[in-house]
């Protein structure tokens, strides 16, 4: 269920130029057109920033992703990342299988060096197998694990004849 918040590897790693060419050739949607819209956006090369602000949309593919504003930091230590606020920040997308994922929170983080997207506030992945909830949720890409955290629950649907 939760292996679909991998695919914001794609969109997120859109928002800034660091994202490493590894990152492109390990994802097969890395050659699908990005499209990235919002009411105003700015760049501030002194602090390496890109900002986005007002009915942030972002389409790859059948990912779709909507925030209320975003910020891609390009640094050259450890903390190159993007982050998505929103009142939620929402994504949704059509898997491979042809079933529909979903998500939301109040902000999203994906780290780019460490390959971890946290969830805060009021989190929930949802697909065709269950709901994950909780204050606070954290997938790595690498180990394909999710950590939740406060007042975690899960839903799990029964399978489908």
């Amino acid at each position: 269920m939760l292996k679909q918040l991998g695919i914001l590897l794609a969109l997120l790693g859109a928002l800034t130029v660091s994202a490493s060419s590894s990152h492109a050739e390990s994802n097969p949607r890395s050659s699908t057109a990005i499209q990235i819209n919002a009411d105003r956006g700015e760049y501030d090369s002194r602090l390496n920033t890109h900002r986005l602000w007002g009915n942030v949309r972002i389409q790859h593919g059948t990912l779709l992703v909507l925030a209320d504003e975003g910020t891609a930091y390009r640094a050259s230590d450890d903390n190159e990342r993007i982050e998505l606020q929103g009142a939620p920040a929402r994504w949704t997308m059509t898997m491979e299988d042809g079933t529909e994922a979903e998500g939301e929170s109040e902000q999203i983080i994906y780290n780019l060096n460490s390959e971890v997207i946290t969830m805060i506030g009021q989190a929930r992945v949802r697909d065709h197998r269950g709901t994950f909830t909780g204050a606070q949720l954290s997938y790595s890409l690498t180990t394909e694990t999710m950590i939740g955290e406060g007042g975690v629950e899960l839903f799990i649907e029964p399978p489908q004849d």
